[in-house]
């Protein structure tokens, strides 16, 4: 909701972090159609449904038009049509997010576009703009200047003394961000005084179900954690998939694959390990194993090499498990912080390189016999040309 003290403001100068990753000059850059750049109408439509706009897209279509074509102006003004207020770019902007969230991609144009409808918000005085400038310039102080600080904290000052619920809920993260989770768990809470069945409650859910997952008290956290999957849609609500899964992996294996695998769909990096773990040491699915493994290797991840390695010695594909002890070598010797990690891997796996070499030693000097005892082919007239 707009906020009257805070309406016509001019927060642009907040976050000079936007303006310098978002604004693209003229002169070295022009800007494709607009029509070229929104996502197709159908997805559109789905996005502000699910946001439940009170708008359609036919009526939002060429505000987005007008935001995108003024955003190289030098002095950028759009004229909201009747009806069209604050909250209304708020919904304009998330669906952005939304959209980005569920591609795994940034478009730069559509980025520029989301920060634009983010300014205009805030400038209507809407307290969640407001909100959400404010605090990106203080969880990024050495990108804004001392006053630009000092005027984001008087705003954040304000909308917290007004329960801000979008706020409260950002200061909990700033706290947890900063490794206070007695200050967070505080914020978080008085949050779900004001709201508690909605998206963004789903996302402090999942913050207290980390929080608490951390003292241990795990029946607290599968608690919060189950309550930001059940308010929350997949893409604002993946760790929370993925750390519920791992409460269950003793005790009920397939729901523990069931929620990881959810988590592994939108590319979570450590849902890879733990699938292919799964999959080896609980449902001897070798082949499923190393799939994940592999998916895993290919972001680097040196545990998923150890797992590709262990199960390529299961599977007595020795080629692979040499494979793997080579990349994890090589990656390694790029990165020293792996350095402990796979010193302590050549502990543990002392005896299965040892039968691993052995192998293939075993191997290379039986494929050296069958060469030398090979009947050679028989020599064919280089005037025969069709071989007969």
């Amino acid at each position: 909701m707009a906020s009257g003290p805070l309406a016509g403001m001019n927060f642009r100068h907040l976050s000079g972090r936007f303006a310098v990753k978002c604004t693209l000059s003229t002169k070295s850059y022009s800007r494709p159609p607009f029509y070229d750049v929104l996502p197709p109408n159908k997805m559109m439509k789905r996005i502000l449904f699910e946001l439940d706009s009170r708008l359609t897209l036919s009526k939002l279509y060429p505000l987005y038009k007008q935001v995108y074509e003024s955003m190289d102006s030098t002095n950028p003004s759009i004229n909201l049509s009747s009806g069209i207020n604050a909250t209304d770019l708020m919904i304009m902007k998330k669906a952005l997010e939304k959209i980005r969230y569920k591609s795994k991609s940034i478009n730069k144009n559509l980025l520029a576009l989301e920060n634009e409808l983010l300014y205009k918000a805030a400038e209507l005085g809407d307290n969640n703009a407001v909100s959400l400038l404010a605090f990106d310039v203080l969880n990024h102080p050495s990108d804004n200047c001392e006053k630009e600080v000092k005027h984001a904290k008087e705003l954040i000052k304000q909308l917290h003394l007004s329960n801000h619920p979008l706020s409260l809920k950002l200061m909990g993260d700033f706290a947890l961000k900063n490794n206070n989770d007695e200050v967070a768990e505080q914020y978080f809470l008085k949050f779900l005084h004001f709201e508690k069945d909605t998206s963004l409650a789903g996302e402090v859910y999942g913050q207290l179900g980390k929080i608490f997952l951390r003292k241990p008290i795990l029946a607290a956290a599968e608690e919060y954690f189950l309550k930001s999957i059940k308010y929350c849609t997949l893409e604002y609500s993946v760790h929370s998939y993925f750390y519920l899964g791992q409460l269950y992996i003793s005790s009920d294996p397939i729901k523990a694959k069931a929620l990881t695998e959810s988590a592994a769909t939108q590319g979570f990096r450590e849902s890879f390990m733990v699938l292919g773990n799964l999959e080896m040491n609980y449902f001897s699915d070798f082949s499923k194993a190393l799939e994940w493994f592999k998916l895993g290797m290919e972001l680097s991840d040196i545990e998923c090499f150890i797992g590709g390695f262990d199960c390529a010695i299961k599977m007595k594909d020795f080629n692979i498990a040499k494979k793997c002890l080579n990349s994890m070598t090589k990656l390694v010797n790029a990165n020293s912080d792996h350095h402990q990690f796979y010193q302590t891997f050549l502990n543990h796996r002392e005896d299965k390189i040892k039968y691993l070499e052995k192998q293939l030693a075993s191997s290379q000097s039986l494929t050296n016999t069958v060469r030398k005892s090979k009947i050679p082919d028989p020599e064919v007239p280089t005037n025969d040309r069709w071989n007969i």
